[in-house]
């Protein structure tokens, strides 16, 4: 007697999720910020001197860096587990960030600068791998050669052109223009090598995807994305242009949006699953999808926050939007309110060093990760 051969054949093992959210989401993440940030190009001809024009300035910083900065909080402070769980570290980061931030600024505030700004590049370059590394852990992946060579491959794509940089004698460190200034200076003859090592590292890193497909193996589309993105963003933003809105929207354009698209579907996840963790606020937000409302919060608070950098320290836009002079503070006042209005950007890069890690610390980022797309 034969059996029909429907009922002899196992069937195929689930396949491993590929994407975060969906293929449509996670595309768009990367895609959208990708055509803002070419369309940033077209201001290339009407170069500005200076700061960049308020419009400017909204939709590059304060739309999007700043929102991305706070959106921590929704992952930290505003979840009762983890703030229960990581009492002092969530206590003492804020405290610690302060009184640095302000002996450093009292101390000198062009070094306070230059140090926050090499600080936000390895935290910039730390989020990219780390997208990379949720996209390698949601395949599966666990070949110990892909690990070093994508890790390397990232940071070569974004070190070498801040490395060109620094070997540019006629370009400035200003990734916040308050003064900072490179703590070192690189011969120009060091370009060719730096520029050699980033191919040759980006080579090694194309033929090993080619060679996964060649042998059979499934591309992981999303970290192929992300790494093209990186370098992309680091290029065009850091090597090839020297123009304050084009630099700042290739450069944050690839860190804020993609920051705040994952916490709002992390955070939404988490509290689906834990509504206890959450107050009644929080927890309508997200079980309700009320991602606008979500956003808007961080965007208000964001601008609560550059209204009083500008008012008290920067002094580029409000004397002229009001028509008249703002506070002003010198010695240890502007180093006290330097410091305070800094503790939210240095408790951010300081956590994301936590809440982000997959070591088994986070369960429910694990728990996200082993969701189906």
């Amino acid at each position: 007697m034969t059996m029909d051969a429907t009922a002899v054949v196992a069937p195929d093992p689930p396949r491993a999720p590929r994407w975060l959210v969906s293929q449509r989401f996670d595309v768009a993440m990367l895609a959208l910020p990708m055509v803002a940030a070419l369309a940033s190009l077209l201001t290339v001809r009407g170069a500005w001197q200076g700061a960049l024009p308020l419009w400017a300035f909204l939709i590059v910083i304060v739309a999007f860096d700043v929102t991305h900065v706070w959106a921590t909080i929704y992952l930290t402070y505003f979840d009762r587990e983890v703030l229960a769980k990581r009492r002092l570290l969530l206590g003492l980061t804020p405290i610690v960030s302060f009184f640095v931030a302000y002996r450093v600024h009292s101390h000198s505030a062009a070094l306070f600068w230059s140090l926050l700004a090499y600080v936000a590049i390895f935290h910039f370059v730390q989020q990219q791998w780390g997208f990379i590394a949720l996209y390698k852990s949601r395949a599966g992946e666990k070949n110990r050669l892909d690990y070093y060579l994508d890790r390397w491959t990232l940071w070569v794509g974004a070190i070498g052109p801040v490395l060109l940089w620094h070997a540019s004698p006629k370009r400035q460190f200003d990734w916040f223009n308050a003064g900072e200034s490179f703590i070192f200076r690189l011969d120009s003859a060091f370009k060719s090598e730096i520029t050699l090592a980033m191919g040759v590292f980006g080579g090694a890193w194309v033929l090993r995807q080619v060679h996964v497909v060649a042998t059979g193996g499934e591309l992981n589309l999303g970290k192929v994305l992300w790494m093209v993105c990186s370098w992309v963003s680091w290029v065009v933003g850091i090597s090839l242009s020297n123009h304050p809105f084009v630099s700042a929207a290739f450069l944050n354009l690839f860190h804020g949006p993609q920051f705040l698209a994952i916490v709002w579907h992390r955070a939404r996840h988490r509290f689906q699953k834990h509504p206890e963790a959450a107050g009644p606020a929080v927890r309508g937000l997200f079980l309700k999808g009320r991602w606008l409302v979500f956003y808007a919060v961080l965007l208000a608070i964001a601008i609560a926050e550059e209204t009083l950098w500008d008012g008290a320290v920067w002094r580029v836009y409000l004397p002229k939007l009001l028509a008249f002079e703002t506070v002003r503070f010198d010695g240890a006042a502007l180093s006290a309110w330097v410091a305070l209005l800094s503790v939210p950007q240095i408790t951010h890069y300081y956590l994301d060093a936590w809440i982000w890690k997959l070591d088994g610390s986070n369960p429910d980022l694990l728990a996200f990760l082993r969701a189906k797309s």
